[in-house]
């Protein structure tokens, strides 16, 4: 009788074991390899030319920002708009023409809504100081 229980346990065990490890398999979210809290990024290498993580609390913690929202700049394509204007990784970007990128009006949205030919304005966090920076919008 304790064979039969022994061998129910090791066929139940090895049932969890292969449900968790399924999960994990091929669960989305392991193709982040964002720290804990934060959200993938945003990558437009099409538009204005930078890769970026939306500021959330865990972002700022984690990076020591500073600052509680906006963008915080991760890569910037040297012959493009951003990198034009100066734009650097490490600059946390607090507003796009006058608006805070946040969770319910993200900068992507700003960007891919922001025709060719406008001049953009933006005002970034760096050094712990506001700069503004201003740049005309054009296609890569």
């Amino acid at each position: 009788m304790s064979g039969v229980k022994l061998l129910t346990v090791a066929v139940v065990v090895v049932a969890i074991v292969g449900v968790a490890l399924g999960l994990f398999l091929f669960s989305p979210e392991t193709e982040s390899a964002a720290p804990p809290g934060m959200a993938m990024m945003d990558e437009i290498p099409h538009d204005m030319g930078i890769s970026y993580l939306p500021v959330t609390e865990g972002v700022a913690d984690y990076y020591g920002l500073g600052v509680r929202n906006g963008a915080l700049v991760t890569e910037v394509a040297p012959d493009s708009p951003a990198g034009r204007a100066g734009v650097m990784a490490g600059d946390v970007i607090l507003s796009f023409n006058g608006d805070t990128p946040r969770e319910q009006a993200p900068l992507l949205g700003m960007m891919m809504a922001c025709p060719v030919g406008q001049t953009v304005r933006l005002e970034i966090w760096r050094q712990e100081q506001v700069q503004t920076l201003e740049f005309v919008h054009w296609q890569r």
